[in-house]
């Protein structure tokens, strides 16, 4: 038997628009700890990171990864037998007959693998792709250590196959081949997702249907809006100039706009400097009465998004200690901190409330003596 949910209303869509496109409904207060900041010494002038490989030694963690899922699963939400109906986005059918309660989920995306967590399904997890390299930063290490297919490899469907899925969710980078969601739909229920960030919360909308959950995927968006906005009024951010940098290469460069880090420095509403305004993950160009002034990097507060590969320690040794960056005037104040790529470039609610956390705990802070 199968049969069609009826839509639902949206009656908060405008308003999480306005909050940088956190997206949808309703919400239930679970517990997801963030990645908070922790002292190390860098280079001449002390900064503080997120829970990383590149702390070293000083690293102090403020924040439990193994802590961040929900510690127990939200119930399930579709009555009645057999199976139902889900709308599925990118290549493939437009619909696709899901279990009411899936037991096995193969999560083939990093947001897919938030929204897991998140709800409480880390246990029916079976396999992943997609996380960044340091996701272990926000996630328990158990779901960051399961099987990891690559569907873009040939025999994509047999290593799903291995694992013995009864509902895979597939994450639409923008080229998916659609042979590969026919592939895995042969061996289970395949829904595609879009996985562009800029649309994170239609995401996590989506994922959490598909899961049989969708009054608690509408909770989780509801909750990140209200750490987002007791966030703002705990922290005056719109009072604060803040930089948000990414160490590329061997320098530290403006982050780009369309990130996660980036669309909650909108959701609490902080002030950017002058070259670094964005709206809904876009960059926008300077106020007239804001002319640019000083280095485009600097602030009264600068967030560096570092990480992501082996070289990731060396190379922000080696972006921090350029006399450009030393000039600026936040790193004389002691004012720089060193966030987790895997963390401000995530996708989900758990790394969106982890991203909180960080402008939480340190907007309005000094970096502590290393």
């Amino acid at each position: 038997m199968t049969d069609t949910a009826p839509p639902r209303r949206h009656p908060v869509r405008g308003h999480l628009r306005a909050r940088a496109r956190l997206a949808v409904p309703v919400v239930a207060g679970l517990a997801l700890a963030g990645c908070g900041p922790s002292p190390v010494d860098m280079v001449e002038h002390p900064v503080t990171t997120t829970p990383s490989r590149m702390a070293g030694e000083r690293l102090q963690r403020a924040a439990v990864p193994e802590e961040s899922c929900a510690p127990a699963p939200a119930a399930p939400e579709i009555d009645g037998a057999g199976d139902r109906a889900v709308d599925s986005a990118g290549p493939g059918p437009d619909r696709v007959e899901v279990p009411r309660s899936p037991e096995r989920i193969l999560a083939l995306g990093a947001g897919a693998v938030d929204v897991a967590c998140a709800l409480g399904l880390q246990d029916l997890v079976v396999g992943t792709s997609g996380l960044p390299r340091d996701a272990d930063a926000y996630l328990p290490r158990p779901l960051v250590e399961l099987p990891t297919l690559d569907p873009a490899s040939e025999d994509v469907a047999g290593d799903a196959r291995a694992l013995r899925p009864d509902l895979i969710v597939l994450a639409d980078t923008g080229d998916l081949d659609p042979a590969v969601v026919y592939a895995l739909g042969d061996v289970a229920p395949t829904v595609v997702y879009d996985a562009d960030v800029l649309n994170w919360a239609d995401a996590t909308e989506a994922v959490a249907d598909t899961y049989g959950r969708p009054r608690a995927g509408g909770e989780l968006l509801l909750d990140v809006i209200a750490l987002a906005e007791s966030t703002a009024e705990r922290t005056t951010p719109s009072d604060t100039r803040v930089s948000l940098l990414s160490v590329e290469g061997d320098e530290a460069t403006v982050q780009r706009p369309d990130t996660l880090g980036s669309l909650m420095l909108e959701a609490v509403g902080a002030q950017r400097p002058p070259g670094q305004r964005t709206r809904d993950g876009e960059g926008l160009p300077p106020l007239p009465e804001s002319p640019l002034a000083g280095d485009e990097l600097d602030g009264d507060v600068i967030f560096v998004v570092v990480g992501g590969d082996p070289g990731a320690e060396e190379r922000a040794r080696a972006a921090f200690a350029d006399d450009r960056f030393q000039d600026l005037g936040a790193v004389g104040a002691r004012r720089i901190f060193v966030v987790d790529r895997a963390v401000w470039e995530g996708a989900g609610p758990v790394a969106a409330r982890a991203v909180l956390d960080d402008i939480s705990d340190s907007i309005n802070g000094v970096a502590p003596d290393g």
